[in-house]
């Protein structure tokens, strides 16, 4: 299938796309589509926080009350660094400075933002090119992974999927071969990219929601590729020596990310009908201790001596005074 040059506004159906991150991030699609973060907002908070995120479905709000991710300089060292390794994205925007202390320094990080344009010091340029060479390199001598560093770069895929719902995704790299594809995405952070901590990692951050809805998609699209379409993440860390892991996610949670997929479509379709978006319900609720909590304590109560000999029962503590007769 061929990939489709589009430069602004609403694309014409389904297909595959290279367009600007701000043109896919304001929702290109035919009509609103659900994306692997607002799925991921759907199942964690409440359709109300999902249709609030969403481009096309949120109130406006007045210019002066937009608010915008505060920038900081890990996450330039990440945008640069991501943009080194796909050769694809906004231009960078060197800036010759040890830090943004000076008025000056300021200002161009400033004006590179407002021409959406990527800001990053010259030092921390240093640090993004070493991130995105050892990335490069490690991945270029496993097996299975040379099709990478040549596949096209940041593509968007639009569908209507089977439930009628319609559905985006931008893929960093995708490898699209005769009898499989391959989808890649980079995940350049300050934590350890160490394989033992990995499902952690996935878990909390729903990752496997957003490798689920990926492939979906692109199975939809290409469905002659069905059950042949492989999600792998490229984790790197961003300080020295940027240790780099590729990874794929295991069976429980390729079935966990379709299962979350199924139900975050499902709301989405039925707070679409309906156009009712509930928020949190309007009753007391009781809080579930977790049972996790619970255990380390109660260990800890057995273990730990500086509890030896606590009384739980506050009538028999030793330390109530003789005189004290009936509490009441």
């Amino acid at each position: 299938m061929k990939i489709i040059k589009h430069e602004a506004g609403r694309v014409a159906g389904p297909g595959l796309y290279q367009m600007p991150a701000a043109v896919y991030h304001a929702d290109p699609s035919p009509e609103p589509s659900l994306s692997s973060s607002l799925a991921k907002v759907l199942l964690d908070y409440s359709p109300e926080h999902a249709r609030a995120a969403h481009p096309r479905l949120a109130a406006p709000r007045p210019a002066d009350e937009e608010v915008e991710d505060k920038p900081t300089r890990p996450k330039e060292i990440g945008t640069a660094a991501h943009r080194l390794i796909l050769g694809a994205g906004c231009d960078l925007t060197v800036i010759d400075a040890a830090d943004y202390k000076g008025k000056d320094a300021q200002a161009a990080r400033k004006a590179a933002y407002a021409a959406a344009g990527a800001p990053i010091l010259a030092p921390d340029l240093a640090k993004a090119e070493r991130a995105a060479t050892r990335v490069l390199s490690h991945v270029a001598a496993i097996s299975g992974c040379e099709g990478f560093a040549t596949a096209p770069a940041e593509v968007v895929a639009v569908v209507r999927d089977v439930s009628g719902a319609w559905l985006r995704i931008m893929m960093d790299r995708v490898e699209i071969h005769p009898t499989h594809a391959i989808i890649w995405d980079v995940k350049s952070s300050s934590q350890s990219s160490a394989p033992q901590g990995l499902g952690r990692r996935v878990e909390q951050m729903a990752m496997e929601v957003q490798a689920a809805l990926y492939t979906r998609v692109l199975a939809t699209l290409l469905p002659r590729l069905s059950g042949r379409i492989v999600f792998r993440w490229i984790f790197v860390e961003a300080d020295e020596p940027n240790g780099v892991c590729v990874a794929q996610a295991d069976g429980a949670g390729t079935e966990i990310g379709a299962r979350k997929v199924a139900a975050a479509i499902h709301l989405w379709n039925r707070c679409r009908a309906a156009d009712h978006w509930p928020g949190y319900p309007a009753e007391i609720v009781r809080v579930d201790y977790p049972e996790w909590a619970e255990r380390r304590w109660s260990e800890r109560e057995s273990l730990d001596p500086q509890l030896a000999g606590v009384s739980y029962d506050v009538a028999q503590s030793p330390f109530r005074p003789l005189d004290m007769g009936s509490a009441a």
